[in-house]
């Protein structure tokens, strides 16, 4: 019978074997702090302007601001961190937004703050962020050995999804603890975004692993556009690798492009009156979303049969577009939560699976290019959907979990056609096939 230590070890060899990697370790925690800084942000963001306006529509633009400068910044991301050292680049992003977050709070503090100002600091916040994400997964399978890959990139995501819960939940606690001596105490949660990019920059500062592509110097501006087309090339020209990351557009553009909608959503669903808890009702959307996003990642990142993922990857999909039709079903705040819940576990395992495919893919010579484009393309999508369901949402006879449900039932019949591609059939049936991760070693 094997006692308790042993247990511990056998678990811990399968789900957070990257963790006994020094460097990914620091990656992972910076990660998560900035991430979780990101989603208070969006959290106490999109509250902010919507008791400032009342306005989906408003909320819908400020999303889309912070969201739609990936598709300008995410292909020279890239390009930076293949042409120059990925930790350089990641801090550099980390620094941006830091004093990005500490100006917000100074404005939201002292009353300065008006919907404009939003909207031009979700630029600035979007296009650092849009740099932070290609280098850190480009710099991954440089800290981790080649067999530990998908477990990395599984566990990576326990970040992004984590920090859905993470982050609201922080501003939850934040708002609990300070509220018997800070009158207006929802203010002050955007310096607690600050100080969690201050944690994660000192976090990469202290990674040590120096890695970049393969990218020739010396041709001056040109050379950029040249070499993000690499990225482009290998996306459009592999069939697998564009098929999976055509099906991923859809899911972000229809099923997760619902920040501009929770505030109203939590309004209609959770009772939370515009002037009075509307951060709070939102919070508790995203606690319940993420807190089963970062328990999916989690199980994933211990799933180690090929065939088995591709069919949890074809059921995920599924389910994330049924779950979000069901919360916009739900007729009470019970079932309203567990819809919700049941959204961020298909959707972190739909994203989970996707990323960690893609990377077992993806050449290291240009994998910061690939995944800059990547982002490119899927924030891209996340960023116009977010700026028009905000749009339709407002129009007379619509609602936001109409809009929501809307979305999700179409990327329903996205999966059903999805069988139409040759590729996707045999992804579904036996994961990503051994040429594949052969011809990216």
């Amino acid at each position: 019978m094997s006692t308790l230590p042993e247990v511990a070890r056998s678990i811990g060899s399968r789900y957070v074997a990257s963790m006994q990697y020094p460097d990914y370790k620091r990656l992972w925690w910076a990660t998560l702090c900035s991430q979780s800084a990101a989603w208070a942000l969006i959290v106490s963001r999109g509250a902010l302007v919507y008791k400032l306006t009342e306005s989906n529509t408003w909320v819908g633009m400020v999303t889309f601001s912070a969201m739609i400068p990936s598709v300008a910044m995410s292909p020279i991301a890239g390009f930076l961190a293949d042409r120059f050292d990925r930790k350089t680049v990641l801090a550099a992003a980390y620094v941006v937004n830091l004093s990005h977050n500490i100006l917000l709070a100074v404005l939201v503090v002292t009353g300065a703050i008006e919907p404009w100002h939003l909207v031009l600091l979700s630029v600035l916040n979007g296009s650092a962020r849009a740099t932070q994400m290609p280098s850190s997964q480009a710099l991954i399978p440089n800290v981790v050995p080649r067999e530990r890959l998908f477990n990395a990139v599984a566990l990576f995501q326990t970040t992004q999804q984590g920090s859905r819960f993470v982050g609201p939940f922080l501003v939850l606690l934040m708002l609990w603890i300070t509220a018997p001596f800070l009158g207006d105490n929802e203010k002050w949660v955007f310096f607690l975004c600050a100080g969690l990019y201050a944690i994660g920059l000192s976090l990469v500062l202290r990674v040590r692993t120096s890695s970049r592509g393969v990218i020739e110097s010396g041709k001056g501006a040109g050379s950029v556009f040249q070499s993000v087309s690499a990225g482009l090339s290998f996306m459009y020209h592999h069939p697998l690798v564009l098929s999976l990351i055509l099906l991923v557009v859809a899911h972000c553009g229809m099923t997760m492009s619902f920040e501009s909608l929770f505030p109203a959503i939590s309004d209609v669903k959770l009772g939370m009156d515009p002037e009075d808890g509307i951060l709070a009702g939102f919070g508790f959307l995203m606690v319940g979303f993420g807190g089963a996003g970062l328990l999916t990642a989690i199980a994933l990142a211990g799933v180690q049969s090929e065939s088995s993922r591709g069919r949890l990857f074809l059921w995920a999909g599924v389910f994330s577009g049924l779950t979000p039709f069901a919360l916009a079903m739900s007729p009470n705040l019970p079932l309203a939560m567990l819809s919700v819940a049941a959204m961020g576990a298909s959707q972190a395992g739909f994203m989970t699976l996707s990323h960690g495919m893609l990377q077992m893919i993806a050449p290291d010579a240009i994998r910061g290019r690939l995944m800059g484009v990547y982002s490119w393309h899927i924030q891209g999508f996340m960023a116009s959907f977010n700026l028009i369901n905000g749009a339709v949402a407002s129009i007379q006879g619509m609602t936001a979990p109409i809009v929501l449900g809307a979305g999700g039932i179409g990327f329903v019949f996205v999966m059903a056609g999805s069988f139409i591609r040759v590729p996707l059939r045999h992804l579904y049936a036996r994961g990503v096939p051994e040429e594949a991760r052969a011809a990216a070693r």
